[in-house]
């Protein structure tokens, strides 16, 4: 069987997502660097000391025709409930909506080995990686907001995040964790800028969202947004760049209120 890593795919793909948001969401001028840069600092102490991170997962999409194995961008995502050695996580429905697509699961103790490809400047990841993640399937992808659950199993012990009771608020500090173009598990800071609005839909998932100011790019969709008491406040599902992709703008999550309602679907409530 040989395997085949599609290195321009992720390229077009990060620049169709880009100027699909920036449509779909609007704009307001916002520099780039300024919110890349921004650390809180009594946030990441608290995150640290939490043990919160390997509730963090990430996502792959594999797929195979005529013989040749491709694997899509990455996505993100939260485990939020265990049964034994089965984990359930939240994360963007669009992430996982792949068609004939088979769903990878790696979590913060995966040796994200790297190789480069020769002719080329960048790393991928070495072909081995994908044979140590786990396979994960979606139980339940909501037709209201881009969310989706899924489940795979582990004999790992892997944090389970708390949801909060409330969605957060206008100003409220908030942190975020995916994993952007091969940068696995990464922080990123911000506050919240609006209340709940009615997003366009974006790759068929309609989406009920708050702006926030934490960097994001492709790859955290999915993604948990923490709130400082280390509670699950959103899911981030997109956001939005200037038309060259050079300013970030702002990104959107799917706050609490709206992922209760999904898992209230989920459980037949």
């Amino acid at each position: 069987m040989i395997r085949k890593r599609i290195f321009t795919k992720s390229f077009v793909l990060l620049m169709i997502t880009v100027l699909l948001s920036f449509a779909l969401y609007g704009c307001f001028e916002e520099d780039n660097n300024k919110n890349k840069d921004i650390v809180y600092e009594d946030m990441k102490t608290t995150f640290d000391k939490s043990g919160m991170l390997s509730a963090n997962i990430g996502i792959i999409s594999r797929t195979e025709e005529d013989g040749s194995i491709s694997y899509g961008e990455g996505g993100s995502g939260v485990v939020i409930k265990k049964d034994g050695k089965t984990y359930y996580a939240l994360t963007a429905a669009h992430v996982v909506s792949k068609k004939n697509a088979d769903l990878l699961v790696f979590t913060t103790n995966t040796d994200m080995k790297s190789e480069s490809i020769p002719g080329l400047e960048m790393n991928v990841l070495a072909s081995e990686v994908y044979d140590t993640m786990y396979a994960a399937e979606v139980v339940y992808s909501s037709t209201r907001d881009d969310l989706a659950v899924i489940k795979f199993n582990t004999d790992e012990e892997l944090a389970i995040i708390s949801l909060s009771e409330e969605d957060p608020k206008i100003d409220d500090r908030i942190m975020c964790i995916g994993n952007p173009q091969n940068q696995w598990f990464a922080l990123s800071y911000g506050k919240v800028l609006s209340g709940i609005q009615k997003f366009g839909e974006f790759k068929s998932f309609p989406s009920n969202g708050m702006k926030h100011s934490a960097y994001i790019q492709v790859g955290n969709s999915g993604g948990a947004a923490i709130n400082e008491k280390m509670e699950l406040v959103g899911i981030v599902t997109g956001a939005s760049y200037s038309l060259d992709g050079s300013k970030f703008h702002y990104g959107v999550l799917i706050p609490t209120s709206e992922i209760k309602l999904c898992l209230n679907e989920w459980n037949g409530e």
